[in-house]
């Protein structure tokens, strides 16, 4: 009887052994799962910078240019005729209406040139009388048969010559009033004195110029625009213009006029912008910059080039939903604003993209919105 308790009393302290070495060994396997075990995944964290809220826009595709202030009528007053300057009237600034006295030459030499030449005429006009009497006379004697018909005929041919001196003398005459007609030099046209070139008492030439007058009520903008937009501009078109001086005011403008060729030694075409208002405080030669809309479309959906991204499937983009970065495929429909936005299809009003060309990012990665994004 002994026996058997002592026997069972072993089976008792081996079974505990055995429950306690299991025990034991759950506890250091639970350990090492504890040190072999990755730390949870922490999402990343986007900034507003890098993501944006996709919603419908519109697009508008502008073309921008510069240039400088240039009157749409401008004309250099020239003499026509040689002389010598008496008088200019006006100097730089100056208002003229148009056909006002705006200088004169010395009226000396024209006046003696216009007598002399009426005093020719005076002489041509008696020998042409004389001709005429005496061809009269040759005509009785022929009648008479006391003439030859020769003396007929020369008579008649003395006559022709003296009647066509009269006539290029008459014309001298006109010549020489002309020009005592021009020496009093009119403005051609209403304008402002923009530059007086020459002075009383200078001697100047046939075509000498005196001055210049610009008509600063129509202005336009002379500008240079590169030939790859050219293409895209049209005659009538309207224009946003700002000029230097007028920060706080825009002007209306239409192109009218386009060059056919491109300026030499540059790869730009010179465009003509119209001014619309008439502004008396604008000047010639003043900076002036602007832009003309070539295309918009509304309810467009349009990224940063930067949120565009290809694989082997297409282009497509990240859209950031419930803290994990999903593949949106999309199609690119076209470039607008010079390549600084994409037109794309495939993604819906609120969706969170990302914009920021980040390499490391893929889809399913863990991320979110920083705070305040």
């Amino acid at each position: 009887m002994k026996t058997v308790v002592r026997i069972a009393l072993l089976l008792v302290i081996a079974g505990l052994g055995a429950a306690g070495v299991m025990l034991w060994r759950d506890r250091q396997a639970t350990a090492v799962s504890a040190q072999v075990a990755p730390p949870p995944v922490r999402p990343l964290e986007l900034s507003s910078a890098e993501i944006a809220v996709v919603e419908p826009r519109m697009l508008r595709d502008m073309i921008r240019f510069s240039g400088s202030l240039v009157p749409h009528d401008q004309v250099t007053v020239k003499s026509r005729v040689a002389g010598q300057l008496a008088e200019v009237a006006v100097r730089e600034g100056e208002p003229v209406t148009a056909g006002q006295i705006v200088a004169r030459l010395d009226l000396t030499e024209l006046n003696a040139r216009l007598a002399e030449r009426q005093s020719m005429l005076r002489a041509a006009e008696a020998d042409a009388d004389l001709a005429l009497k005496t061809r009269a006379n040759k005509a009785q004697l022929y009648e008479r048969g006391i003439a030859p018909k020769t003396q007929i005929d020369q008579a008649e041919a003395d006559f022709a010559y003296k009647r066509s001196v009269v006539a290029a003398n008459a014309a001298q005459v006109d010549v020489a009033r002309k020009a005592l007609s021009d020496a009093t030099i009119k403005a051609p046209m209403a304008g402002i004195v923009s530059e007086r070139i020459a002075n009383p008492g200078e001697s100047i030439a046939v075509d000498g110029k005196v001055l210049t007058l610009v008509d600063t009520s129509r202005m336009e903008v002379e500008a240079l625009v590169p030939s790859v937009d050219v293409a895209r501009l049209r005659l009538g078109q309207a224009a946003r213009v700002g000029i230097e001086g007028f920060e706080d005011r825009a002007f209306s403008g239409t192109i009218v006029r386009i060059s056919p060729m491109t300026v030499s030694g540059a790869r730009s075409v010179p465009v003509y912008v119209a001014i619309a208002e008439a502004e008396p405080a604008l000047r010639g030669g003043m900076f002036a910059t602007g832009e003309v809309m070539v295309a918009e479309k509304a309810g467009a959906f349009a990224l940063p080039p930067s949120a565009l991204r290809k694989d082997a499937e297409g282009d497509f983009v990240l859209v950031l939903r419930e803290d994990l970065l999903h593949r949106r495929p999309v199609r690119v429909i076209q470039a607008w604003a010079r390549g600084d936005l994409i037109e794309v299809e495939g993604v819906t009003a609120g969706e969170r993209v990302v914009v920021a060309p980040l390499p490391g990012l893929r889809p399913g990665l863990a991320a979110r919105a920083a705070a305040g994004s």
